[in-house]
């Protein structure tokens, strides 16, 4: 908040002072205010009352305005205190706040817990991970991808192993107990723990680390879905497989063109 502080001219000051105060040791009947030699006149001198309303009425007097309580000036004597900068950071103490969300690596809350709690899931932490907290969820979302959810699979009901066949496409396999790639053996060590790695001595891009153009999406689909002995992680990005990205799962760039400077993010839908 802005401090406000009463403000009177020096002038100000100085012309009531001379209007109203004359000096305690002055001899009766002089007239130290209009510095014409007193002896010369006749009779007493009677002051008139300072004036109230900040006009100069008073013949041979300047009065000036003096300011209204509540007004300020535009002055430098008007700040009291630091100025305060343009960010104001919050001090309370970390234990005081409770974790809501996290993410490390994409999709895993969304893809890899599908009937598990996922608020449970979004407060634990990367140790939690490792100690394998989550790992039956993670079998279960396997199995519902590849052949529909536990205890509820039917004719019509076989998530989308048969639909990836059809189009030519080996799955991986989701039982660890079966033949074939397993896809938590491929999938487990992006999903446990649950953190974006990078590895200095790697070429840079996802999945070892993240660019913002990385079609994200498009690649854990062939990491949860796919036999990669048999297919690129690319696939679903170069679905007729001529080596040109595109026709894809998903789109290959945003709506609006990146930024060339940084943040280099888009501006935000209106």
């Amino acid at each position: 908040m802005k401090s406000f502080k009463l403000a009177l001219p020096t002038l100000a000051v100085a012309g009531l002072v001379l209007a109203g105060c004359p000096a305690d040791d002055a001899p009766p009947g002089s007239d130290s205010s209009t510095g014409e030699d007193s002896t010369t006149t006749a009779g007493p001198t009677t002051t008139p009352p300072p004036t109230t309303t900040g006009e100069d009425t008073t013949e041979g007097t300047t009065v000036m305005p003096t300011t209204t309580v509540g007004e300020t000036e535009d002055t430098e004597s008007s700040t009291t205190g630091p100025e305060v900068g343009p960010y104001v950071f919050d001090d309370t103490a970390f234990e005081d706040y409770l974790q809501v969300d996290r993410m490390g690596f994409p999709a895993i809350n969304t893809g890899l817990n599908l009937l598990g709690d996922k608020d449970a899931y979004n407060m634990a932490t990367p140790d939690d991970d490792a100690n394998l907290v989550f790992l039956p969820n993670i079998l279960d979302s396997f199995e519902t991808l590849h052949i529909g959810a536990p205890m509820m699979q039917t004719a019509d009901n076989t998530g989308l192993d048969d639909d990836l066949i059809t189009l030519g496409l080996a799955p991986c396999d989701w039982d660890p107990s079966g033949p074939g790639d397993d896809c938590v053996e491929q999938g487990g060590p992006f999903a446990i723990p649950d953190t974006l790695k990078i590895a200095l001595d790697q070429p840079a891009g996802f999945p070892n680390g993240r660019e913002l153009n990385a079609p994200v999406m498009d690649l854990i689909l062939a990491v949860l879905l796919l036999d990669l002995n048999a297919h690129a992680i690319t696939t679903f990005l170069d679905l007729d497989g001529d080596m040109v990205p595109g026709p894809s799962l998903n789109p290959l760039e945003n709506d609006v063109p990146f930024d060339t400077e940084f943040p280099y993010l888009a501006p935000a839908h209106q």
